[in-house]
């Protein structure tokens, strides 16, 4: 995206020092955050700011990109085959570090899940671009699991927009009550989600019935 000359290193590296003053954007809103506030809380020179950024909106959609990265990370391909975890449990580990990290992001998450549309145009189209972003990763691994026979047919651009629209309301629930039995929540969501995707065949077979809220098993 950037040549290689130190200068994406170096934008990534003030976006960073600018993650704690993301705060700005969560408490004051976008619109009501200035330059002044965010170089101010991130200790850097206004020219620093502006050798990497052009305005406060760039940075925004830095942010974005860098969430988006962080979330994939978080989110791993399942594996199947011998010696490998089920999928389950994959799928599992998988909403953990995601929870993980919206929750301790939480600002940012607050940025996400409350920006106030109409102000800007040209910034809502970002936020929608961002969340089909998530939604289009979503998707693939739908589409990915349909091919594994691990999920069921389905109309996965749907199903995918179902699941993301689930899990923002519950992270922001989570978030505004300060939850933090991350995995509680995760089996919550990895139940609904099974009953929702899975083909029944896989459910009866891997889970051997249905998951309590202990972990138990129950068969009936």
């Amino acid at each position: 995206m950037f040549a290689k000359d130190g200068r994406w290193n170096g934008r990534r590296g003030v976006s960073k020092c600018c993650i704690t003053p993301s705060e700005f954007f969560a408490r004051k809103g976008y619109h009501r955050t200035n330059i002044s506030d965010i170089i101010a809380r991130a200790r850097i020179a206004r020219g620093t700011f502006y050798l990497y950024f052009q305005n406060k909106k760039d940075l925004f959609e830095e942010l974005l990109e860098q969430v988006l990265g962080e979330l994939s990370l978080r989110i791993q391909r399942l594996r199947l085959g011998p010696g490998e975890p089920d999928p389950v449990e994959q799928l599992r580990n998988n909403l953990r570090r995601v929870l993980n990290f919206l929750l301790a992001e939480r600002e940012l998450t607050d940025i996400l899940l409350n920006h106030s549309t109409g102000f800007d145009r040209e910034l809502d189209s970002r936020i929608r671009e961002f969340y089909q972003r998530v939604a289009e990763q979503i998707q693939r691994s739908l589409d990915l699991g349909i091919g594994m026979n691990l999920v069921r047919d389905c109309d996965t651009r749907a199903v995918a927009y179902c699941i993301l629209g689930g899990i923002k309301e519950v992270v922001g629930q989570a978030s505004r009550h300060r939850r933090s039995d991350i995995s509680e929540l995760a089996e919550e969501i990895l139940h609904f989600g099974l009953r929702g995707v899975a083909r029944h065949e896989l459910l009866v077979g891997v889970l051997g019935g249905t998951h309590t809220r202990s972990g138990a098993i129950s068969t009936h």
